[in-house]
C-alpha cells in the first residue's frame, strides 16, 4: 500500500471528520477557517476551507458617529461576522434578539435604526447611554442585576471596556461620511482518496441583499483525462429570515431546498429534494455543549454521527451510515482556526 495513503489514514484518525454541509453556501456561516478529514470503508475525504476578507461595493453611510463605532467594536464592519457565541452580523446580535426588535436578517447593516430604537430604550431604563450601551453588549438583564445589586454597572470591566472602546472609534467618524463594507469569500478545497479519486473546488461569494452564489467544479480523476469527468454546480441561497434560507440549484440535475436554524444558531434541519434522483435528503445537527449530533437520511442512506467539540478548535466524530443493508463506520476530525 502507498506510504503517503497509510500517513493519511493515519492523520484521519488524529485530525477529524466534521459534519458535512448539504449547501455549499452553509460554510459562509462557519465561524473559522478549518482543516478536515474523514475515513470510512477504505475512502478518505480531505478538505480544506479558508476565507479572504475583502471590500465589498457597498457602504455604510453615518448617521450616528456612536452606531458607526459600535459597528467597528463589534465587526468592523464585515457583513456576515460571525463569533463564537453565534452573534451575527456587524451589529454581532445574537439571532433571539433579532426577532425581538423585529430585524428579518441581522447579516443587513442597515438596520441602524432598529438597533437605536434599542438602545434608547435601554437608556429610558438605565439613565444614560453609556449603560444602555453596556446593556447590549452583556445582555439587559445582565445589566439590571447589577444595577439592582446596588452596584454601577460602568464599575464592571467588561462594560467599562467595551463602552470605551466604542467611544475611542466614534471619535474617528462623522455624521455623513461613507464606510466600505467587508465581508468574506470562502473557498473549500476537497480530494477523496479510494475507489474513484475526485477532486473538488467551491467558491462562496456573499450577496449583499439575496444571500450568497456558490459555484463548484467536480473532477473525477482517472488515466483518462476529459471534461466528461468534469461536473460544474451552482447553488442560489437566498437569506430573508434568520431562522430560515432557501436554496435553488443545480448539480448533474435541478436542485431545491431549505435549511431552519435554531433561536441560538447552534440546531438545524436541512432539506434537500434532488429533481433527477427524485430523492429528499434530511439532514439534522444539534449541540449539547462539547457534545454534537448530526444524523439524516435519503433514500439511500441512513446515517448517526456524534461527536465532540473541544476549545471550540478540535473536533472528532464517529459516523455510521446503513447502506445496502449493512453498517458502515467511520471516524474524523477538524481543526478550526
Amino acid at each position: 500500500m502507498d506510504k503517503k495513503y497509510i500517513i493519511l489514514c493515519l492523520l484521519s484518525l488524529c485530525v477529524g471528520y466534521l459534519y458535512a454541509y448539504l449547501f455549499p453556501n452553509e460554510v459562509l456561516y462557519q465561524q473559522k477557517p478549518q482543516i478536515q478529514l474523514d475515513y470510512s470503508e477504505g475512502s478518505l475525504d480531505c478538505s480544506f476551507s479558508t476565507r479572504i476578507l475583502t471590500d465589498t461595493f457597498f457602504g455604510y453611510h453615518v448617521d450616528s458617529p456612536m452606531l458607526a463605532g459600535l459597528m467597528q467594536t463589534e465587526s468592523s464592519f464585515i457583513v456576515h461576522s460571525v463569533s463564537s457565541s453565534n452573534a451575527l452580523g456587524p451589529f454581532q446580535m445574537k439571532p433571539f434578539l433579532a426577532e425581538e426588535i423585529g430585524i428579518l436578517n441581522p447579516f443587513n447593516p442597515y438596520n441602524s435604526e432598529k438597533v437605536l430604537n434599542l438602545l434608547t430604550r435601554y437608556k429610558t431604563t438605565f439613565g444614560n447611554m453609556d449603560m444602555a450601551l453596556g446593556a447590549y453588549h452583556i445582555g439587559f438583564y445582565g445589566t439590571k442585576k447589577i444595577s439592582d445589586s446596588g452596584s454601577n454597572p460602568l464599575s464592571d470591566n467588561r462594560i467599562q471596556n467595551y463602552v470605551n472602546k466604542i467611544h475611542e472609534f466614534q471619535r474617528l467618524y462623522n455624521e455623513g461620511d461613507w464606510i466600505p463594507l467587508k465581508d468574506y469569500l470562502w473557498f473549500t478545497l476537497r480530494y477523496s482518496l479510494g475507489n474513484s479519486n475526485r477532486i473538488s473546488l467551491s467558491g462562496v461569494f456573499p450577496e449583499f441583499f439575496l444571500g450568497s452564489l456558490a459555484i463548484g467544479a467536480d473532477y473525477l480523476s482517472d488515466e483518462i483525462i476529459s471534461l466528461d469527468n468534469l461536473c460544474l454546480s451552482i447553488f442560489q441561497e437566498f437569506s430573508f429570515f434568520w431562522f430560515m434560507n432557501l436554496y435553488v440549484g443545480y448539480d448533474d440535475g435541478l436542485i431545491a431546498g431549505c435549511t431552519l436554524k435554531s433561536n441560538d444558531w447552534f440546531d438545524r434541519i436541512s432539506v434537500k429534494y434532488d429533481f433527477k434522483q427524485a430523492d429528499l435528503v434530511w439532514e439534522a445537527y444539534n449541540s449539547f455543549g462539547l457534545l454534537f449530533i448530526n444524523y439524516g437520511f435519503s433514500k439511500d442512506n441512513i446515517f448517526f454521527s456524534p461527536g465532540l467539540e473541544f476549545e471550540n478548535k478540535y473536533c472528532i466524530s464517529f459516523r455510521v451510515d446503513y447502506q445496502d443493508y449493512c453498517f458502515k463506520p467511520g471516524i474524523g476530525c477538524t481543526i478550526k482556526f
